[in-house]
Parts: structure tokens; sequence; C-alpha cells
């Protein structure tokens, strides 16, 4: 649906924003927000903002849709966090960084991406991402790999734990939703409370579907005995709860 209201200076400096970062948390929006409005003059309802700013987006959305381009909310998944994330609607993050990286470099990419998809935690470890170079047609040396894992980390493609274990992070998993149903439908879920795809999270033992970990502590909270959402038997895998890393 149409938004009413069209785009003003405040939302082209918020866009502006966006295409600089790339990615934001919710304090990070609500700031840029505040500073926008107030940068051109135009009230902010404090007490409405956390309403008043889906709208504001969804303005901007309908202006840059004709660039494939829309800002889009994604879950940190070890935290249960909410991040906004600008995003290409049309081409994926691998046909992308196939215009800055190397075709051995994008190779390892997809490696990385499969071995991460088929973990049991959402992760792998640093040095079994170095090693997938030796699953490479072409040489490549570890050095070169590292290098090439920490450009992917300063552009948010990729995130790291406290020790060291490689996810995908928000921005990819938004990017990348479409392609991982479709290459991994056997392996790819979705939370079942939030809908949004889940690769950090726990499983019911009995039906097999997945919750975030935030999304399931939220819902057995309101329960004195645990039961799955889908299949109403008792949940009977331990929630071991959100990892004390340092995504982000």
């Amino acid at each position: 649906m149409r938004p009413n209201m069209a785009m003003t200076d405040a939302h082209r400096m918020f866009l502006q924003s966006f295409m600089s970062k790339g990615v934001m948390n919710t304090s990070e929006v609500k700031a840029c927000y505040v500073q926008c409005k107030n940068k051109f003059s135009d009230p902010v309802d404090e007490e409405n903002m956390t309403s008043q700013i889906p709208d504001f987006v969804r303005t901007i959305n309908y202006a840059i849709s004709a660039f494939n381009l829309e800002i889009r909310k994604g879950i940190q998944e070890h935290d249960g966090s909410s991040v906004y994330c600008l995003v290409n609607t049309v081409e994926s993050v691998i046909s992308r960084l196939s215009s800055t990286y190397s075709q051995n470099e994008l190779e390892l990419f997809k490696k990385l991406v499969e071995y991460i998809v088929e973990s049991d935690d959402g992760k792998i470890g640093s040095r079994i991402a170095l090693n997938l170079t030796e699953k490479l047609e072409k040489r490549m040396g570890k050095e070169e790999a590292q290098n090439f894992f920490n450009s992917l980390e300063n552009e948010k493609w990729i995130v790291k734990d406290n020790d060291g274990k490689i996810a995908l992070s928000v921005r990819t998993l938004l990017e990348l939703d479409q392609y991982l149903h479709e290459m991994y439908p056997e392996l790819i879920k979705d939370c079942n409370i939030c809908k949004k795809l889940c690769m950090q999270g726990e499983a019911c033992l009995s039906c097999g579907i997945k919750l975030h970990f935030k999304c399931g502590k939220t819902f057995f909270s309101k329960q004195t005995n645990k039961k799955c959402p889908n299949c109403r038997l008792a949940w009977n895998q331990p929630s071991p709860g959100p990892s004390t890393s340092s995504m982000s």
C-alpha cells in the first residue's frame, strides 16, 4: 500500500545514514530518526516514536523500491535484539560480492555458507573456516583466506563470537533468505514464532520446528509446563539459552 506522505529531507537524510552504515540497531535507528527530524525542524513525538518509525521507514521503502532496495528489520540470533538493514531485494550477496572479490574468494564464501548451514549451532570455528581452502579447486593460502574473512567481517557479512566462531550476520541472512531456502530446503527452517529464518536456536525433538532462543524464552515464560507451539507435546529439549558471545 502506498504511504500517504512523500519523501522529505528528513527521510533523505535518514536514508543516507543507512546507505553509509548498512546496518543499525534499534537505539541507533531511534537516534538517527530524532536527529533527522530535528535537523529539519520537524517535531518528534517521543511518546509515540516506536509506532512512528515503521511508517517513516515505509515511506522511504516505497520511494527506493524502484531501485530494488529496502530497509528491513531483522533479529540478532545470539541475543534476540532487533536491527535494521538496507538490503538489495534483487541482487543477492553472492552476486554483489562477485564485483568486489575474485571467483576463488566467492567460492570460499559459498563453502563458508554451506558449512555454517550444515552445522548444529549455526556457526563454525575459525580453523574449520580456514581449512575450507583445501576444498577449493584453485589453491588459496591461509593468510589470503584470513584477509578475506576479515573483509567480510568488516563489511558486516559475517560475525564472530568471543570464541572466534563465525556465523552469518543479520544483513546476510536477510539478503540470502531466498537463496538459503532454495539451496538447503531440508536444512533451513524459519522460527515458528517470529517466522524469520532461524540458524541459531533450539528445536523440538518431536516435530522438528525451530525457535530463536529469545522467541522461545518469551513463549515459554507464559507456560507452567513447556509445550511445543506446533505439536503441543512436551518441549523435551532443554533450552541452552543465548551464548555469552559479543556478536554484533
